[in-house]
This record gives C-alpha cells, sequence and structure tokens, in this order.
C-alpha cells in the first residue's frame, strides 16, 4: 500500500490516501445538500431550492424536480427529461424481464427488481446512484401529490393536460406501448387491492397511486415486503394500542439476496432520510382509499414503521433552532395515522407530544356570553385560549390570500366577507342596493353557477335564522387572541380529534371539541386548515337541528371547492381570482384529517339520507357506485329493479370486481362471485365472503367452508370471515377448524366476547374444562349479558371443582331470567348438592362412571382423530392453557364457607321459583346432610309434595308415581320426628293424596308403598298415648 502511494505521489503529485479523503469529503458535502433538498421539498420552501439551483452541478436534475414539486407543479417535474428518461429505462427494463418473471408477480416487486437493475447496471459511481435514487425519490413524490391533488385538495387535473403523464404512468404499469386509461384504471386498482380488499373504484387516478407507491416503496420500504405480501402473522405486542414505539420488526421482513451490490444498494437507500416518512404517508393514502370496514393490517405495519424511522432520524430535524415545526407535523402525521388505523388509545400521546414541541399553549376554559341574537342574560360558554410560542409574521408575502378574510361584517343578503387591508378605509360608498359592483359580479356568478360560497353563514341559509354567528363574549378580547402559526392550528385540530376519540359521541363531547374549531377559524391562514377546520365544524353542527342546514350546505361547498369553480372566501373578484393554488392547498394536506373527495361526498350523501333528501342521496351514491346504498335508497323510493340496471349498464362500460359482486349481491347469483374473483386474479376477498355466505344462508355448510378458507387466506386480517369460518364448522363438528378460526378473531380482536365465548364452548366439547374456564372468564369479562356464556361457565367451574365461581353463574343467571325464561338448572343445583355435602359419595358415583365408561370402546374415524390431534398440538392454545394452569392454583375454600354460600343460592332460588319440585327435592337432599336442619328439609319435601299436585294430577301415571314416592319420602321425616302432631299432619296429608291415587292406580307399587307408609303412621300414632 505504501508503494502504491508512493507511485501515485509521484506521477500525479496526489496520493491515494489523500484521494480517499477527498473522495469521502465530497461525498459528506453531496449527502448533506441533498439532505437539505429533502426538507426543502417537505417544507414546500421554494426560495431554498432556487438558491441551490443556481449553483449548476451534479444535483441540477435533482433541484429542478425539487423545486417544481415545491411549486405544486407536479406533472412537469415528471415531464422533465432526467424523469423521462428514468421512467422509460424502467419500462423497457420490465419488458425485458417479464418473461422470465412469475405470472403472478406484483407489479410493486416487477418494479423494485427493474429499478434496482437500473441502478445496479446504468449507473456508473457510488454518487451517480445516489442521485438517481433521489430523483427515483422526487418522481414518486410528484407521482403520489398528484393523486392527492385529484382527490383530495384540488384543483381538478384538465385530462388532456396530463395525457402525456398519464401515457407514462400508463406504459408502466402494462409494460405496453398502447394507451387504454380505461384499463389502467381498472388494472391500477386491482394491483392496489390490499388483504384482500378492493379500492374505492371511481377515485381520480388511481394510476398516479399505484406508480407513486412503487417508487416510494423502493426507496422507503426497501428492506420490507411490499402490500402484495399480506401481514398474516400477529405478532405479539405489536397488534393492540399500548404497542410500543420502539419496535420496528413487523411481520413482512424480507431477505436481501442478490450479493454485496445489493446489499450496499439497500444501505444507500437508507441515506434517504425522507423516504421512510413519504413512503408511510403513501401508505396511509392507501389505506384511506380501500372499501373495507376495517382497517388493514398489511399497510398498518408499513405506515407504522415509516412513522416510527422518521421520528427516530434527528438529521432531518436537526437544522431547527428556535421552533421545531416540521418535527411537530411529523408527530400530527403519526397521530392521525394512529386515527385511520382505529389506534385512537395510543394516538393520544401522540397529539400531546406534537403539542409539546410546537410549543403551543392551550388552555379550555369558560366564559359569559351570549348565542343567539336576542338574547338578554349571559351564561357560561366554553372558550379555547391558545397562542403560539412565536407570533406569526404580520406581513409575509408567501401568505394566502385568504390570511385577511378576518369577517368584520357580513351582509345579510350576499352572505359574503367584507374585508378591508389593514390602515385602508373603504370610502367607495355603496349603490342604492346595498351592493357594490364587485359583490354584484360576484353574486352573478354564484347565480350562473361559476362559483360557489367556501364559508356558508347561517344567515345565508335562513335570513330569519336567530342564531348568531359565533359566541358573543362579554370579553372581547376572548374572540381578538391574536394569530396563531399555520402548523399550531394543525396541532389544535389534532387535539380536537383526540376530544372525540377519547370520549363518548354525545353533546358534551361536541361541546368541548367546538372550540377548538372556532380557534382555528379565526386565522384562516391556510386554504386546507381552513378548510378542514369548516369540515370538522359541519360534522359537529350535523348533530344538531338548528344548524344542521346550515352543515350539509357547508359540505357541499366543500364537495365543490375541489373542482375548477371558483370559490368565494373574499367579496373581491382579487380573491377569486387568485384561488388557492396548488402549493398552497397541498403545503399541510398531510397532517390534516380532510378526507378523499369520493369520501366527503360518501359522508354528505349519508347526511342526506338521514334528513330524507332521498333524491339528492340516491344521485351521489350513484355516481360513487355506492350500489348497497343505492339499493336502500331504491326500496325507500319503490324503485327496487332500478340499481340492478344500473349496475348491468356499468358493468358494460367498465367492468370491476366490486362491480360483479354488486351485481351478485343484487342477482343472488354465484356465477357473478366467480366472476369477480376471477377478475382480481383471486385476489378480492369480497367475492369469496360473499359466496361462503351464499351457500350458508342455503345451509350448505360443507360447500361455503372452502370460499371462507379462500377469503382468509387472501385477508388474513378480516375478523368478520374468521368468525364465521369458525360458526360453519361447529356446525358440521370441525372442531379443530373452529378452534383455529376463533382463535384468530380472539388475536385480532380481543375484546370479541362472543369468539371467546365460542373457544369455550369448543373446550367444553373436547373436555378441556380447564382451558374452557380460563377462556370463558376472558369471554365474560366483554359479554356479561350473554347467558349462555354464563351456563358454560358454570359447567366449566364445576368440572374444575370451583363451586363458588358456579355458584355465582347461577346468581347471574338469575339476574337474566327475563332474558332467556328458562327453568331453574335443578341438575347443577343437585351436582353441587353432592360435590359440597356429599363429597365421598359423588367422588364414588364419578369413579363407577369412569369404570363404566373405560369397558365401552369408543368409536373415533381417521378424520375426527387427526383433528384432535392437531387441536391437541396447536400452538395458538399455549397461551390458554398457561392461563388454565395458573387458575388450577387458586386454593379451595372450605366445606362450611361453599355451605353458607349454597344456603343463600337455594334461599334466593325458591324465593323466585316456588313451584319446581325438582329444586324443593334437592333443597330438601341440602337440608339432610347439614346438621341441624331437619325441620327445614320436612318443610321443602311437603313443598315438593305441593307442588307436584298440580291440576288433573290424579289421571296421569307418571304424575301420581311422582307424588306417591315425594310422599313416602316425607312420610319417612315425619315418622323420624315421631311426635303426635306431626303424625297426625302426616296422616291426614297421605290419606287425602292415597284418596285420589286409588281412583285409578290403585295397582301402581308406589301407591302400594304409600299406602303401607300410612299404615305405619296410623300403628305409630295409635301407640302413642
Amino acid at each position: 500500500m505504501a508503494d502504491a502511494n508512493d507511485l501515485m505521489q509521484e506521477l500525479c503529485g496526489v496520493s491515494l490516501s489523500a484521494i480517499d479523503s477527498t473522495q469521502d469529503a465530497a461525498q459528506e458535502v453531496l449527502e448533506q445538500r441533498l439532505l437539505a433538498i429533502e426538507r426543502a421539498v417537505l417544507e414546500s420552501d421554494t426560495k431554498s431550492v432556487v438558491g441551490a439551483l443556481k449553483n449548476g452541478d451534479e444535483m441540477a436534475t435533482v433541484l429542478a424536480m425539487a423545486k417544481l414539486i415545491c411549486e405544486g407543479e407536479y406533472a412537469d417535474a415528471i415531464r422533465l427529461p432526467q424523469a423521462q428518461k428514468l421512467l422509460q429505462a424502467v419500462t423497457q427494463l420490465r419488458s425485458e424481464e417479464q418473461g422470465d418473471e412469475d405470472e403472478d408477480m406484483h407489479i410493486c416487486g416487477s418494479l423494485a427488481s427493474a429499478l434496482q437493475s437500473y441502478l445496479l447496471d446504468q449507473c456508473d459511481s457510488t454518487e451517480d446512484r445516489l442521485v438517481t435514487a433521489y430523483e427515483i425519490l422526487f418522481v414518486g413524490v410528484a407521482f403520489f401529490n398528484m393523486y392527492v391533488q385529484a382527490n383530495y385538495t384540488g384543483p381538478a387535473f384538465e385530462k388532456e393536460t396530463l395525457r402525456n403523464v398519464l401515457n407514462l404512468a400508463t406504459h408502466l404499469i402494462s409494460c405496453s406501448t398502447e394507451s387504454n386509461d380505461k384499463k389502467s384504471h381498472s388494472d391500477a386498482l386491482v394491483a392496489l387491492q390490499v388483504d384482500g380488499e378492493s379500492p374505492f373504484s371511481i377515485c381520480e387516478y388511481p394510476q398516479f397511486l399505484l406508480v407513486g407507491r412503487c417508487l416510494l416503496d423502493f426507496v422507503g420500504n426497501h428492506a420490507y415486503n411490499d402490500w402484495s405480501v399480506a401481514a398474516n402473522e400477529v405478532v405479539s405486542g405489536q397488534n393492540d394500542n399500548e404497542v410500543a414505539d420502539d419496535i420496528l420488526e413487523g411481520p413482512a421482513k424480507r431477505q436481501i439476496t442478490g450479493g454485496a451490490a445489493v446489499r450496499a444498494l439497500g444501505e444507500m437507500l437508507e441515506q434517504i432520510k425522507s423516504a421512510a416518512w413519504w413512503n408511510a404517508r403513501a401508505a396511509v393514502a392507501h389505506e384511506r382509499l380501500l372499501l373495507a370496514n376495517q382497517p388493514s393490517n398489511t399497510l398498518w405495519f408499513e405506515a407504522r414503521r415509516g412513522y416510527i424511522q422518521t421520528l427516530k432520524t434527528s438529521e432531518l430535524f436537526a437544522f431547527e433552532q428556535e421552533t421545531q415545526y416540521l418535527l411537530a407535523r411529523a408527530y400530527v402525521e403519526w397521530g392521525l395515522a394512529q386515527h385511520h388505523f382505529d389506534k385512537n388509545k395510543h394516538g393520544k400521546s401522540t397529539f400531546a407530544r406534537a403539542k409539546e414541541i410546537s410549543g403551543v399553549s392551550v388552555q379550555l376554559s369558560g366564559s359569559m356570553g351570549k348565542r343567539t341574537k336576542f338574547q338578554q342574560k349571559s351564561v357560561a360558554q366554553m372558550v379555547l385560549l391558545a397562542a403560539s410560542m412565536k407570533e406569526p409574521a404580520s406581513e409575509d408575502a408567501e401568505a394566502s390570500v385568504y390570511a385577511t378574510a378576518v369577517a368584520e361584517s357580513t351582509h345579510v343578503d350576499f352572505g359574503g366577507k367584507q374585508t378591508t387591508t389593514e390602515g385602508e378605509m373603504d370610502n367607495t360608498a355603496p349603490p342604492a342596493d346595498g351592493l357594490s359592483a364587485e359583490e354584484e359580479q360576484i353574486q352573478r356568478l354564484v347565480q350562473e353557477g361559476e362559483a360557489s360560497y367556501r364559508n356558508v353563514n347561517l344567515d345565508q341559509v335562513d335570513q330569519d335564522n336567530y342564531l348568531l354567528e359565533s359566541i358573543a363574549f362579554e370579553d372581547r378580547k376572548l374572540t381578538q387572541q391574536g394569530n396563531l402559526q399555520i402548523v399550531d392550528q394543525i396541532v389544535l385540530l389534532g387535539l380536537c380529534l383526540d376530544v372525540k376519540n377519547s370520549n363518548a359521541n354525545d353533546g358534551l363531547t361536541r361541546e368541548e371539541m367546538m372550540p377548538y374549531v372556532t380557534r382555528v377559524l379565526e386565522n384562516p391562514n391556510n386554504w386546507m386548515v381552513y378548510s378542514t377546520a369548516l369540515l370538522e365544524r359541519a360534522w359537529l353542527e350535523c348533530e344538531s337541528s338548528k344548524r344542521r342546514e346550515r352543515a350539509v350546505l357547508q359540505m357541499q361547498a366543500l364537495v365543490d371547492q375541489h373542482t375548477t369553480r371558483l370559490t368565494i372566501t373574499q367579496n373581491t373578484l382579487k380573491s377569486i381570482a387568485d384561488s388557492a393554488p396548488a402549493r398552497e392547498r397541498m403545503q399541510f394536506v398531510y397532517s390534516l384529517a380532510f378526507p378523499p373527495r369520493y369520501a366527503l361526498k360518501r359522508d354528505l350523501a349519508e347526511r342526506y339520507f338521514k334528513l330524507g333528501v332521498l333524491g339528492s342521496a340516491v344521485e351521489i351514491c350513484e355516481e360513487l357506485e355506492m350500489w348497497d346504498d343505492v339499493v336502500k335508497c331504491y326500496q325507500l323510493l319503490d324503485k327496487p329493479m332500478r340499481a340492478e340496471k344500473l349496475v348491468r349498464e356499468r358493468l358494460e362500460i367498465s367492468p370491476t370486481p366490486f362491480m360483479w359482486v354488486t351485481l351478485g349481491d343484487l342477482a343472488q347469483e354465484p356465477s357473478h362471485y366467480e366472476t369477480s374473483w376471477t377478475l382480481s386474479r383471486h385476489r378480492f376477498a369480497r367475492a369469496k365472503r360473499s359466496l361462503g355466505r351464499f351457500y350458508f344462508e342455503k345451509g350448505d355448510y360443507d360447500a361455503a367452508i372452502p370460499h371462507y378458507e379462500d377469503a382468509v387466506r387472501v385477508g388474513p386480517m378480516h375478523t368478520g370471515a374468521w368468525f364465521t369460518l369458525g360458526s360453519i364448522a361447529m356446525r358440521v363438528n370441525r372442531w379443530a377448524l373452529a378452534m383455529r378460526a376463533f382463535t384468530r378473531v380472539v388475536q385480532l380482536e380481543p375484546d370479541n366476547g362472543e369468539a371467546w365465548g365460542n373457544l369455550g364452548s369448543i373446550h367444553l366439547h373436547n373436555q378441556r374444562y380447564a382451558e374452557a374456564f380460563a377462556v370463558l372468564e376472558e369471554a365474560l369479562k366483554q359479554k356479561r349479558h350473554m347467558w349462555q356464556m354464563w351456563e358454560n361457565y358454570g359447567l366449566c367451574a364445576m368440572e374444575t371443582k370451583r363451586y363458588g365461581e358456579a355458584m355465582y353463574a347461577m346468581h347471574q343467571l338469575l339476574d337474566m331470567r327475563t332474558k332467556h325464561k328458562r327453568p331453574v338448572d335443578s341438575e347443577m343445583l343437585a351436582w353441587l348438592v353432592e360435590a359440597i355435602v356429599y363429597p365421598e359419595s359423588l367422588k364414588k358415583m364419578q369413579q363407577e362412571a369412569d369404570a363404566e365408561a373405560g369397558d365401552i370402546p369408543k368409536a373415533v374415524s381417521d378424520d375426527e382423530e387427526d383433528e384432535v390431534n392437531q387441536l391437541d398440538d396447536d400452538e395458538d392454545l399455549v397461551e390458554l392453557d398457561e392461563a388454565a394452569a395458573a387458575t388450577d392454583s387458586t386454593p379451595p375454600r372450605s366445606g362450611s364457607h361453599y355451605k353458607k354460600q349454597l344456603a343463600m343460592l337455594f334461599g334466593r332460588v325458591t324465593s323466585i321459583v316456588t313451584n319446581d319440585a325438582k329444586v324443593w327435592q334437592v333443597y330438601a337432599h341440602f337440608n339432610d346432610g347439614v346438621e341441624g336442619r331437619s325441620d327445614k328439609a320436612r318443610d321443602c319435601r311437603l313443598k315438593q309434595c305441593r307442588a307436584l299436585q298440580v291440576a288433573g294430577w290424579e289421571r296421569e301415571q307418571q304424575k301420581v308415581e311422582d307424588l306417591c314416592v315425594a310422599a313416602t319420602r316425607l312420610a319417612e321425616d315425619y315418622l323420624a320426628e315421631g311426635t303426635k302432631k306431626a303424625l297426625y299432619s302426616c296422616r291426614l296429608y297421605i290419606r287425602g293424596v292415597l284418596k285420589k291415587a286409588l281412583v285409578d292406580f290403585a295397582e301402581l307399587e308406589a301407591v302400594k308403598t304409600l299406602a303401607a307408609a300410612l299404615d305405619e303412621v296410623n300403628n305409630r300414632e295409635a301407640q302413642i298415648p
């Protein structure tokens, strides 16, 4: 090495070590500059990127992309020569590799392979590879942002202006030069299926989301499987709300193969600090596109990894000195992701952390104020006091045109906001009708449908409205708290969402949420932040009868603002002409809970439906292809056949798996489900669930089971499918399959009491009483009102000698008698008596029963034996067995304690049920075994006899036999007492019973025995003086 250094020094004047040092320094500088570009793109900081562009070096292509992304010109970023070269090369590589690929290989894996080949084969140096990796990132960001703009924020794209970009995406997806928008749309929807769930088919440009997801998954999720590989396993500690944030590993870890070059490529991709963040954002958007009722576990792990990795990447946030607004935004996004994936409990601490980082001071307080125009007396009102740690700049050239839209007055007829800039007075005299020329023009635009109001005022909806637009506080300073930083407004909206997630959906919760929304609406600093606040206010007001109409109209206005129609926030033509550009709308969209346009319209349709406006509701449902709701609306409108006709028309235009399933639901034709399954390439789990349900409802359980097994194989996180599979398996006595299905349900939903109860029933059937008891204990924590579980719980308690728990179960069954209307379980009472009062007798009886059972061979089929063996070896049951072992260690109670409990139970039973002869017989047997209760035993037998003396008993042989046997036993008790009074009472009672019994059944043995007992009573009575 020293010789090589000397030689290089002699030839070039520079040693090898100096060259290596220089290269390392250059590489470090390059990485720092690229990191700065990442931060600029995250913050939409155009100034920083423009300043860096002046240098004009090897990073020029990346800087050009970053500049266009910051400016909201995403299509132009994709049209750049370097982006075109990248996409065309990858398309070519996919075409070349397609013949060698597995036909079932997902596009994400195929694109990843092509991108890997491109980086390794067509980039000469490490620096080139790193710069190209950033190009891949920014092209992915551009595609993803175009999808978000088209579906979330607007303004809507003109399709012709995107023709070349759409063709690029189509060619990349199909590996073909032919352009077929409908086919690429359908193919993209199929490729975006996750866990067997289909995306919303009427979303705009799913091709952009698919391409963006593939590119971002490559750079931001390189070490893990893509979404086409379902997260089949539930990793302990990672599927609940209390999961620790320091756990990064999930069930989708991918084995990296291909040698040192591939591993080095993976290490290089890890240097792109924001890639995981962008991929997590895309995973959340992907989840919000799905039509599933339950969040995707696969996407949850992907989003979770991305956000946790981002929050641990200190380099992204190290540049922030006075404030840490970017870090606060990251925490808000993480909290929103937890909200979208129904991890609300854990989201609470996330939003609190965002508030702490941003430094905004928040205090929920109260003050006196009025809500109506004619209110005379002020009452206490809730108000939110909030202030930013750092005052926002008073004059900002980059601020939104809506930052000055504070309403000083509202024209009743017009409803628009009248504003004047600071220090400027409007001296123009209004015309006679009260409207200026600009206002008249704006009003005309609204009437002609070319514009719509953005903020709908109460007076616009109803001029006779008596509610104030906002609370009139006595302390006017409360309505003039000063402006907030945009990030602080975002944090307030996150805290507002947390109030909803942490409390019951009632009036008090809504009252607590409204101050957060009102505080944000005071300062319209950003288009999407203001829109989100308006939407959350509309959601809250939908629950108020006096504000519901305004709320629905406000939602309609927010739907309209997505299009290219003008939206009015101010009553100036300038603000209409400017409108909010894509850059401003997109700047904070990922930190907000604003829904996509199709979800917002679906919500609007549901509000119309609740208001009884069925015409508008069905129109929106048809547009969104919400055929279940369309059917419901048409049934209410007495037009049930119209929905099927619409579906068939739509299938002729654009057949999708979801549409075929919908037609199957309407026509009840299983072949349509099969078509859907085939069209989805065996990925649309709902088709198989529908097939399974079809045969299940027909009672063909054997045919239903394979379809549900296919459904859970594709969508292993769908608890409903697992539950139904388990229920069907129980009906056909496939206990191992039922056990596996219900075990899966309780893993996914630990609070599913019915699944726990069914697990207990299966253990009970298999005579695994300790396991059944442990499982039923968990079931009753969730479903205490199900009397069937209490019956099984009591039986398991008896089998495991937990007599106290068995008696507690019987008390619970007595409490629920109005629900089940079942008689008291006298057999359980008799078992308790034998176990507690006569334990030796019970032990002897059990030994005799075991001996008899051992002499009888048990016939078990081979299939049943295999299932039982599988059940015994099932690893999922280990925890249940451990729980059962733990409960077995419970120390036994003393016999006297149980006798007291049993006496109390009998007292309660007999006070409720007075005519059950079997209960009185068991009660008497209990009293026989307890010292000093012989009188009580005799009274119980007398009541037993009276309970047997129902009307017409003397005409039925069985009833005569039962009563005579009971009366004979009663006579024994009276004879044992031996007093004259007792014998006299006994003689009178038995003589009355015999008189009726001898009429028709004199030859019965029980009657003769009772007659003999009467003779003995007479003889004993005669002997007493």
